[in-house]
């Protein structure tokens, strides 16, 4: 049994490709919509972290209404529930009518998903960025502009168990080319 579990718990852990940089590059294939599986979880309530996308981030959707889909960098879950439930993630989405990259927040709320955008960014730029879960807010930090967005606990206290949700394509529509996100985590 342990032969068996030992080999699946590396895979799910196993880190990226770091450059010289630091930063650990993910790749989502054209066709899909992650780099890989991983499941790590945070120490604490806030992550903070480099990151940059480059041109790959330009693309335009085969469903027109599918471009103002957000793609995620980097966030984690949270009240010890299904990302799908409950999470909390920095986004992205291209607007090739304005050439514009809008960096965003997605939040999923009991089920729903919401999200808006925070500003917009250029490829190859390195952002800073920080995720804190307050109490009643998520608090993201982009370059020192804060945005903060509502967190509604509602009988979720206590100790809570969260894991990271690293890059990933799409909502309906999977990645039309390679498309590649580079992170590094920094001392919370």
């Amino acid at each position: 049994m342990i032969r068996i579990i030992l080999p699946f718990l590396l895979l799910l852990s196993c880190q990226k490709e770091v450059n010289d940089l630091g930063f650990r590059i993910y790749t989502i294939p054209e066709g899909k919509h992650r780099s890989g599986s991983y499941f790590n979880h945070p120490t604490n309530s806030k992550i903070s972290f480099d990151f940059m996308l480059d041109e790959s981030a330009e693309y335009i959707s085969e469903v027109p209404r599918n471009q103002t889909d957000i793609n995620k960098i980097y966030g984690f879950s949270d009240f010890g529930k299904s990302h799908i439930q409950y999470s909390i993630r920095l986004g992205w989405r291209y607007i090739p009518d304005s050439d514009n990259i809008e960096l965003c927040w997605l939040r999923h709320e009991d089920g729903v998903h919401k999200g808006e955008t925070i500003r917009n960014i250029e490829p190859n730029e390195i952002y800073r960025a920080t995720i804190n879960i307050e109490t009643f807010w998520y608090v993201i930090v982009i370059d020192n502009d804060t945005t903060r967005v509502i967190r509604r606990p509602e009988g979720n206290w206590g100790l809570i168990r969260r894991y990271y949700l690293y890059p990933y394509f799409g909502g309906n529509e999977f990645a039309p080319h390679d498309v590649t996100v580079k992170i590094k985590d920094l001392d919370s």
